[in-house]
């Protein structure tokens, strides 16, 4: 619903891996955080003993990932890492909290607005 909208708009399939233990492992659907019947992101994609706190990697997402995500219900924006060579360079990073608030209009009398 926020960080991936192409499984949900028309079925696109992605692979996944736990970072660190890569191949093989058991049938688990990966799924967004926000609870809802479209957020799904992958189906039956097989870890190898997921853990909590476990990074997962998503290859190839692609710039169709990227552009239409969101801040639905307030998320912030996952970071964008490349990786080649068993090198990692973060190239968009992620978003915080005073990003989601620097937008925000101050209501009432700190705004100079009287309540009323």
């Amino acid at each position: 619903m926020a960080d991936n909208l192409e499984p949900m708009l028309y079925g696109q399939r992605f692979e996944a891996a736990v970072a660190s233990r890569v191949g093989g492992g058991e049938p688990c659907d990966i799924v967004g955080r926000h609870c809802e019947s479209g957020d799904t992101l992958i189906r039956d994609v097989r870890l190898r003993e997921p853990r909590v706190d476990d990074v997962v990697a998503v290859p190839v997402t692609g710039a169709y990932c990227s552009s239409p995500a969101n801040n639905y219900n307030g998320a912030r924006r996952p970071p964008i890492v490349f990786c080649r060579d068993g090198e990692a360079r973060e190239v968009v990073r992620r978003e915080t909290y005073d990003d989601l608030l620097r937008r925000d209009v101050g209501l009432g009398i700190d705004a100079g607005i009287e309540a009323g």
